[in-house]
């Protein structure tokens, strides 16, 4: 599916009926569930070529709506695919990027500070029965965002 997403026309990517379409017949014809699917679209849309901070308003509403469907546990989903988008996918490659991203969705409301400030500080858990549950990409992840949360937390 990430694959079927790199391979999609520019402007196909900015069209987000045509890539709800694909990522909602990944999701009945592989059984993917939301939080996998926040993975799978981040990286298949946002690969090192097609920068996320300056494509991201393009395809925000797919996560929005993802988030929402899910309710409550729907941004901790989100944060975990995150996560292995910076981490596991793209490792090194886009780090200089996640800094300014949680910056980015922080100012624009998608991740609030006291959510991103609690999972930092470990008062809040992600989804532990989620398959893209990590911890260990989540401590690279906390590393890396590091000097953005002390900054956030003065």
């Amino acid at each position: 599916m990430i694959g079927d997403l790199q391979s999609c026309k520019k402007d196909d990517l900015k069209d987000n009926e045509i890539v709800s379409d694909i990522l909602e017949l990944g999701k009945s014809t592989y059984g993917l569930d939301y939080a996998f699917l926040h993975y799978v679209a981040l990286a298949g849309l946002f690969p090192p070529k097609r920068n996320i901070l300056k494509n991201w308003t393009h395809n925000e509403e797919i996560f929005l709506n993802f988030v929402k469907n899910e309710g409550k546990i729907g941004i901790e989903h989100f944060l975990q695919g995150l996560i292995l988008y910076f981490i596991r996918k793209y490792k090194g490659d886009l780090d200089k990027y996640a800094p300014t991203f949680m910056k980015k969705l922080v100012d624009e409301n998608i991740i609030s500070d006291k959510f991103l400030i609690g999972w930092y500080e470990k008062e809040i858990t992600l989804d532990k029965n989620a398959r893209t549950r990590d911890k260990k990409a989540e401590k690279k992840f906390r590393d890396l965002i590091e000097k953005f949360i002390e900054w956030l937390k003065d």
